[in-house]
């Protein structure tokens, strides 16, 4: 499988943009976020009722919008009649919650930009629905030529192993571990089909033991990190136990800190 091109020693992914000071998967977040030049985008992908692409964390609006119930039982022209910024601050109201595409239009052709493309359309969910949400988000990323810049990452372990059936290594999956957290009707070990898995330890001690680090990277996986809330102890011990790339909520902070140890530019 083919190793995505890295711009540092150690890369930093914005995760939903630049969530710590806007509203999540915006525009106006992902717009922050490039403005810091980060190595990757994260970004979370639902399919509407009508079969577009938008861009959602939670599978119900309720959250991060004043709307209500499943992405998937409401329309585009309904999502987008939402605001999705006034949770985040008065400042951000009228926010919209935009599509893929509006996405890939705007920051699809950097070609420096790397994307993690988390698909959350779950077959035990929603069944046929869900693998054909996947299928356009890839269409839609092969149509912007921007595949070979991403990895597509799923909690849906079962959704995971269609992928890497369907589609071979020209897409790269992105894990987790403990493997258990994606959920039922698993049937392969994810390092057997990943391009790189995030670890994940306990509340206790968010850092994965050292010896899973040595694992995956024994098994040519990468081992990634993310944490709700970056803290120097907590970036300091994962360096240390080999994480070779970090996804962020506040990615000005994290590529200062590793900038500080010669691991960003």
């Amino acid at each position: 499988m083919k190793k995505l091109s890295y711009r540092n020693p150690v890369p930093v992914a914005a995760h939903r943009g630049n969530a710590r000071y806007c509203p999540e998967n915006t525009m106006v977040s992902f717009r922050s976020a490039a403005a810091l030049h980060p190595d990757m985008m994260e970004t979370d992908v639902h399919m509407t009722k009508d079969g577009e692409l938008v861009l959602m964390h939670d599978h119900t609006l309720d959250r991060t919008t004043n709307g209500s119930g499943p992405v998937r039982e409401h329309t585009l022209c309904q999502v987008q009649a939402l605001d999705a910024g006034s949770w985040k601050g008065p400042e951000f109201a009228g926010e919209r919650v935009p599509t893929l595409r509006e996405f890939l239009d705007c920051f699809g052709a950097d070609p420096d930009m790397l994307f993690n493309i988390e698909l959350k359309d779950y077959p035990a969910d929603s069944g046929e629905f869900a693998l054909e949400s996947a299928r356009r988000t890839i269409a839609m990323l092969d149509g912007f030529g921007v595949t070979d810049r991403c990895v597509l990452n799923s909690w849906s372990g079962a959704l995971n192993e269609w992928l890497a059936d369907t589609y071979g290594p020209r897409v790269r999956i992105h894990g987790y571990s403990p493997q258990e957290r994606m959920g039922p009707g698993q049937r392969r070990f994810v390092y057997d089909y990943a391009y790189c898995v995030c670890l994940f330890g306990s509340r206790q001690e968010p850092v994965a033991e050292p010896g899973r680090f040595d694992f995956c990277k024994a098994c040519g996986v990468e081992p990634w990190v993310y944490y709700s809330v970056d803290t120097p102890e907590l970036y300091d011990a994962a360096l240390a136990r080999g994480a070779m790339l970090f996804t962020s909520n506040d990615p000005a902070w994290a590529m200062s800190y590793l900038r500080g140890k010669g691991l960003h530019g």
